[in-house]
C-alpha cells in the first residue's frame, strides 16, 4: 500500500477544490471570463502569470509541450487550462470557451489534438474536452446531474475514456468507462479512483484503503472479468506509458525514482530541493520529470532535466 501524503490527489482535490474553491463558487462569486487573463499579452513567457498557483502538469505525448491548470483571479475562485512549450514560452489559455467553474487536471489525447479536464461547478464536477487550439469544446459523459466526475485517461482508440465519479452526498468513488455515448460502470465498491490505461492496454486503478491519510493500493484491473490484482509495490500516483515516478522525501529535498508498473525501482532520476511536491510525471522519452511544488513553496511548475539535473522553472510564484 502506498502512503501518499500531502499530494494533490483525491484528498487535496476535495479539500482544496471542492471545499475552499467550491465554497467560493457556491457563494455566488464565480463570474464570466472577463478577458483580463486571455488578451494578446498572454502569449508570452511565464512572467505574465507570476503569483498564481499552477498545478497538474501533463506532457503532450507527441510534442515538446506541457499543459497545466492555473488560478486566474486574485480571489482564486477559478482556474483555467494552459499550454506552453517546455521552456515556458508560447503560453496560451485553451479552456476559454468554458467560461465558468474551476478547471483542473488536463489530460492530453493520445494524438495530442485534444485535452480533457475536470470542471468543478456549483452542482458538482463535469468532464470536458477541448481542442488544443481552444476552438472546440464538448462535455463528456456523466453519471449523475449533480455528482462529481473526474477525467483520468483516454483509451488506446482515443475515442473512449476512463473516469471516476462520486455522488454529491459523499465521497464514494467508482471507476467508469465511456465510449460512443455509452457509459459502463467498472467498480461498485465506493473506493476506487484514477483508472488509467497504459500504452499497452493495461488498466490500473487505485483502491482507497484509508481516505483520511490517503492510503491506496494500485490494482491491475481486468476489463473482461472485472477482477483486480493488487500491485502493492507500485507507489507512483500517475502513470506515463509504462512507468510511474516514486517520490521519496528527505530532510530538505525529494529523490525521484523511475518505477516499472510492477513497482520495481529502475533507477534514480535526480533530487529536487523541495518537499511536498505534487503531480509528479515523466515525458514519453524519459527526458524530463514535471512536478509542481507545494502551496507553501508557491505551487510552481518545474521540470527536472534528467540528464543534467537542471531544474527549469516554467512558472515562478
Amino acid at each position: 500500500m502506498n502512503k501518499i501524503k500531502n499530494k494533490l490527489t483525491v484528498i487535496l482535490v476535495i479539500s482544496l477544490m471542492t471545499i475552499s474553491c467550491k465554497q467560493k463558487i457556491s457563494s455566488g462569486q464565480v463570474e464570466e471570463q472577463d478577458g483580463s487573463i486571455v488578451d494578446s499579452t498572454l502569449v508570452k513567457k511565464k512572467e505574465e502569470k507570476t503569483g498564481t498557483p499552477d498545478l497538474g502538469p501533463s506532457f503532450n505525448p507527441i510534442g515538446p509541450e506541457i499543459a497545466y491548470y492555473s488560478y486566474v483571479d486574485g480571489a482564486q475562485n477559478k482556474a483555467r487550462i494552459f499550454i506552453s512549450d517546455l521552456d515556458g514560452g508560447n503560453l496560451r489559455e485553451v479552456s476559454t470557451l468554458d467560461s465558468i467553474g474551476f478547471h483542473t487536471e488536463p489530460k492530453w489525447s493520445r494524438d495530442g489534438k485534444k485535452i480533457a479536464y475536470t470542471n468543478f461547478v456549483d452542482d458538482g464536477a463535469k468532464i470536458m474536452a477541448v481542442t488544443t487550439d481552444g476552438n472546440s469544446l464538448e462535455e463528456l459523459a456523466k453519471v449523475t446531474e449533480n455528482g462529481f466526475h473526474m477525467f483520468t485517461s483516454w483509451d488506446l482508440s482515443g475515442e473512449g475514456y476512463f473516469f471516476f465519479h462520486w455522488p454529491k452526498e459523499g465521497f464514494t468513488p467508482d471507476a467508469y468507462y465511456a465510449k460512443g455515448g455509452k457509459v459502463e460502470r467498472l467498480t461498485e465498491n465506493g473506493r476506487t479512483n484514477r483508472p488509467h490505461m497504459t500504452e499497452n492496454g493495461k488498466l490500473y486503478v487505485n483502491r482507497i484503503d484509508d481516505l483520511e491519510n490517503y492510503v491506496v493500493t494500485k490494482q491491475l484491473f481486468d476489463l473482461k472479468t472485472k477482477s483486480t490484482l493488487d500491485i502493492p509495490k507500485l507507489e507512483g500516483e500517475f502513470i506515463t506509458g509504462g512507468h510511474a515516478i516514486k517520490s521519496v522525501e528527505n530532510e530538505d529535498s525529494t529523490t525521484l525514482f523511475l518505477e516499472d508498473l510492477e513497482g520495481n525501482d529502475l533507477k534514480e532520476l535526480g533530487i529536487v530541493p523541495y518537499k511536498g511536491i505534487m503531480f509528479t510525471t515523466i515525458d514519453k522519452d524519459l527526458k524530463h520529470v514535471a512536478y509542481n511544488t507545494s502551496f507553501e513553496e508557491g505551487a510552481e511548475i518545474h521540470l527536472l532535466e534528467i540528464s543534467s539535473g537542471e531544474i527549469i522553472k516554467l512558472t515562478e510564484n
